[in-house]
């Protein structure tokens, strides 16, 4: 962006030529306010709280008109520039000055960012609230001379942030605006308020977030590069004062086993062939071949001959299977020219089964045994279930000790430990718990059930089920160390555990059971549960309970977390509620994401949830080698719950996608892209919502610490924070107009100014 003190322009310079910023326009048409109307081009402004679809009339004209706005230190403040051409109109041009404030103080141009509001395309409304159109959703940036077609609008997106240092008062700046022989300046008055935001926000929040969806649409390669472009992702939900519910899936706790010797697999009790225990192998995933394997590989000797012998039970008769010997030289590379693999067929009884290895071949210096239960193939669609015990590696020549540490399986309980190695996990616990301040995050367990409404599934640990004595034993050491650890470097607290999602009744003996195991065995982590049915019936068992938005009842609320007991409650928006409740969609109003946080406030809940904020792609829908595009199709469809493959469910034009790739055409376009993601229109409403949240909370504080001078006022301060019908009765009946909102925000910030001045 090119500021305009390098067209020789300056706001104080502007200023002397005599121009002042006019009152408000006599007249409005619907929203908005007129700037100019000439021969070329209309010009009008409106704040940030609207969607201005590409048909809405231009205000009335108003003379000397320009843009005013004013909001706090450590707060963005965004407004909507529109362009509405009278002929199509070419190599337009935006330049933004300095804003000069009290003192000769300067917020500089690069405190202001411009970027275009662009439309997808609704086909399919959401409900019968929505219409089918063009609606104002994805903000890619304004990054040089751009066209805009006759007759409809163009808007342009522009934010100011003011530092948190920044003096108070009124500052006064520019926007110029040219194409050809037409150019238009725009006199822009900022009002930085006499209080500052927090760093750290008030209200706690958990956006779902894949980086394997960031790594396949922005074309990645590497691990370094999706860590990269990833950590731009979480820079801007920082911005935007959201945390992402999984700011460690990069970043995971590993854990090593002592006494165990498997990886994969579950160690059941029956059936065996000897012993107590064996090994089954589950393969009922067509996209990959499943397998269990030895922890760590198995030394062995060139030119020395091997027996490897294996008792299998197949699930049914005349199953094939697979046995893998994958080989290694010294360093540990695969040596895949020197593996072993047969293919066997099973009976559905007990079977011994042999392969003998007169060497493995030049250079081998280790091997590493897998289990398929089903035939190996490359694509993985065989599937199938089997049974190993008795493996036995020996040297052929005379009888020799079993070389696979565990091979009977009889691994005693008292042996078993675990280590919990956090050195990735701290790493990204110091950048983004430390650095980017995020508030909460879903603490990565291994070993826990999981499930929700549909299905569920019963915790393992070291390929021991939940309930068994080794299962207890491991997943009780392995929560210590994680929960010290956590208290070690100042981050307990932020944590919680969504294991289980939207339970039914019929869920609730299970999830009680996995909820009371965490409480035993570390009983200061946090526990999360989502839950359609407000009350206490399993919100008992849980520290914080998030509803889906239409089922809060603040009176369950009020009684369930009382304040100072340390429960929470939160909510959530996705797929559902639809109209007339607040909703997240494109096709909806605007002005539901910023109520979705004054309810919030006037409710006590202290958390908002959705389920995803890079939702572009459905693998229900399309195949593995197909991307969705959300440029060109803003429909979220169903994933998983049964939906058959290629199906199209609808859940809602935008659910679980309020960022988008900058990649346009995912399938052709193969460009290497670095940066970060391209914001959307509700992305940046819902931000002014958790602004507006921290208003009523710095007014709730101001008023509680009011001397006795400033009773009156802190008075007039609690009365405004309980807020009146005409914003809202309820999550279904709220008013549409984002006017009446900043009109009573305004209120509030003034009475945060009064209470606090000194």
């Amino acid at each position: 962006m090119i500021g305009l003190r390098k067209l020789g322009w300056t706001a104080g310079a502007f200023l002397l030529a005599g121009f002042a910023l006019a009152a408000d326009p006599p007249g409005r048409v619907g929203y908005g306010y007129a700037i100019s109307d000439g021969p070329v081009c209309s010009l009008w402004w409106a704040e940030g709280a609207y969607k201005v679809m590409k048909d809405d009339p231009a205000p009335p004209v108003a003379a000397a008109a320009g843009i005013r706005i004013s909001c706090a230190r450590n707060e963005y403040e965004p407004f909507l520039l529109v362009l509405r051409p009278k002929a199509p109109l070419d190599d337009i041009r935006v330049h933004v000055s300095d804003l000069t404030g009290p003192g000769g103080a300067v917020l500089p141009a690069a405190s202001l960012s411009v970027r275009h509001v662009e439309y997808v395309r609704v086909e399919i409304p959401t409900d019968a609230a929505g219409k089918a159109g063009w609606w104002p959703d994805p903000l890619p940036p304004y990054d040089g001379p751009f066209s805009a077609p006759a007759l409809e609008n163009h808007p342009l997106w522009i934010t100011v942030f003011v530092p948190p240092d920044a003096k108070p008062g009124d500052y006064r700046g520019m926007i110029a605006l040219s194409a050809g022989t037409w150019s238009e300046i725009v006199r822009l008055e900022l009002k930085v308020r006499d209080f500052a935001l927090p760093d750290k926000p008030s209200i706690r929040s958990s956006f779902g977030f894949s980086a394997d969806d960031i790594r396949r649409y922005h074309n990645l390669e590497t691990p370094e590069e999706v860590e990269k472009v990833v950590d731009l992702y979480f820079q801007d939900m920082k911005e935007h004062r959201v945390a992402p519910t999984s700011p460690f899936e990069l970043y995971p706790i590993k854990i090593d086993f002592s006494g165990v010797f498997w990886e994969g697999g579950e160690f059941v009790t029956a059936p065996v062939h000897g012993g107590k225990r064996a090994l089954k192998v589950v393969d009922a995933d067509a996209t990959r071949a499943v397998d269990a394997r030895t922890a760590a590989s198995v030394p062995v000797e060139p030119g020395v001959a091997y027996a490897l012998s294996l008792w299998v039970r197949t699930e049914k008769p005349d199953q094939e299977y697979s046995v893998l010997l994958e080989a290694a030289n010294v360093e540990g590379t695969p040596l895949y020219g020197r593996n072993v693999l047969e293919v066997f067929k099973g009976t559905g009884d007990w079977k011994k089964e042999s392969i003998e290895i007169k060497s493995f071949g030049p250079g081998v210096a280790s091997v590493r045994l897998r289990l398929f239960p089903a035939f190996r193939s490359a694509d993985g669609t065989a599937l199938g279930t089997a049974y190993f015990d008795d493996i036995a590696l020996i040297r052929a020549a005379g009888p020799g000790a079993n070389l696979v540490p565990g091979g009977d399986f009889e691994m005693p309980v008292e042996a078993m430990s675990i280590a919990a190695d956090f050195r990735a996990f701290d790493r990204g616990g110091k950048r983004y718990l430390d650095e980017f301040g995020f508030n909460a995050f879903d603490l990565p367990l291994e070993g826990l059930g999981s499930g929700s409404f549909y299905d569920r599934k019963a915790g393992m640990f070291g390929g021991f089920p939940q309930g068994s004595p080794e299962y207890d034993r491991l997943l009780s050491q392995y929560l210590r160390q994680v929960e010290a650890h956590l208290a070690a470097n100042g981050w307990l607290g932020k944590e919680y555990i969504y294991w289980f999602d939207e339970p039914d009744p019929k869920d609730y003996p299970f999830v009680r059971e996995g909820m009371l195991n965490i409480r035993k065995n570390a009983p200061r982590l946090t526990r999360f549960i989502t839950e359609h049915r407000p009350g206490p019936e399993i919100m008992d068992v849980s520290e914080i309970g998030c509803t889906i938005f239409d089922r809060v009842d603040p009176k369950a609320v009020a009684e369930l977390s009382p304040k100072g007991k340390g429960r929470e409650f939160w909510s959530y928006l996705c797929t559902g509620p639809k109209s007339p409740w607040v909703t997240l969609f494109i096709d909806h109003p605007a002005v539901n994401l910023r109520m979705w946080l004054w309810m919030s406030y006037a409710w006590g809940l202290k958390g908002i949830l959705v389920w995803r904020a890079n939702y572009w792609n459905s693998s229900s829908l399309y195949p593995a080698d197909v991307l969705q595009s959300p440029w060109a199709d803003p429909m979220s469809y169903t994933v998983g719950y049964g939906v058959p493959f290629g199906q199209p469910n609808h859940w809602g034009n935008g659910d679980g996608r309020f960022l988008y790739p900058p990649n346009r055409d995912p399938n052709r376009d193969k460009t290497k892209y670095l940066g970060g993601p391209i914001d959307s229109v509700r992305w940046e409403i819902l931000r002014e919502g958790i602004e507006d949240y921290e208003y009523f909370v710095l007014l709730e504080k101001a008023a509680a610490a009011a001397p006795p001078a400033r009773a009156a006022l802190a008075a007039e301060a609690r009365a405004l924070l309980k807020f009146p019908a005409t914003l809202f009765t309820s999550g279904k009946e709220y008013t549409k107009d984002p006017k009446a909102l900043l009109d009573y925000r305004a209120k509030v910030a003034d009475l945060i100014e009064k209470l606090l001045k000194k």
